[in-house]
């Protein structure tokens, strides 16, 4: 038992290093705004860049710039890449966390009161003029990569993953989360709750 479980280490670890390499690859990346029709419809996990570090406003983009990173962002798909990165994270048609921090990162602001008397406090959204603004950003600044994969893999790798790419817009798993993107969200969170 032991040997099997020692075994499945190793194993999980070199696994876990061919998808950090894969999501590492910035020759595998597509515009953001091709992504409806490149992103397949199953589990993963995936990446999302910027073009730049300047495109940033500041203190992001110091902080991009140090790191010499071009990714921002690393999330799991455990249904579909397509509903999760797509429609989620690039698009804002649900609610997602992704969307959320790229918006307070840009200096947009939720529409005063909007969650008042809302079970989920902290679900906040943008107006519809500053989501479009947001989506014309995104389409116009990032690249997305993904690697497929099964839901357990997904499950597995996720905190692994952003723990060592450790991207700007990531809080969880990751031990240099930006001190000024929680600042920014809670902010956000107390003008919709107000």
């Amino acid at each position: 038992m032991w040997r099997r479980g020692r075994g499945r280490a190793r194993f999980v670890r070199s696994n876990l290093t061919e998808v950090l390499k894969q999501l590492s690859s910035s020759a595998q990346s597509v515009p953001a705004e091709d992504a409806e029709s490149l992103v397949p419809d199953c589990p993963g996990l995936y990446v999302i860049a910027v073009d730049e570090s300047g495109s940033l406003p500041a203190p992001f983009s110091k902080y991009a710039a140090r790191s010499g990173m071009s990714m921002i962002y690393l999330g799991k798909a455990s249904g579909s890449l397509q509903t999760r990165l797509v429609k989620q994270d690039l698009r804002h048609k649900q609610p997602s966390t992704f969307f959320r921090g790229i918006g307070a990162a840009l200096g947009y602001l939720p529409p005063s009161g909007s969650l008042k008397g809302k079970r989920n406090q902290r679900n906040y959204k943008f107006s519809n003029v500053d989501t479009q603004h947001i989506i014309d950003w995104i389409n116009a600044h990032l690249s997305v990569r993904w690697v497929t994969l099964t839901r357990a893999e997904v499950e597995l790798y996720e905190g692994a993953a952003i723990a060592a790419l450790k991207p700007l817009l990531n809080s969880t798993y990751n031990p240099d989360r930006l001190g000024e993107l929680r600042d920014l969200r809670r902010k956000c969170e107390s003008i919709a709750c107000s």
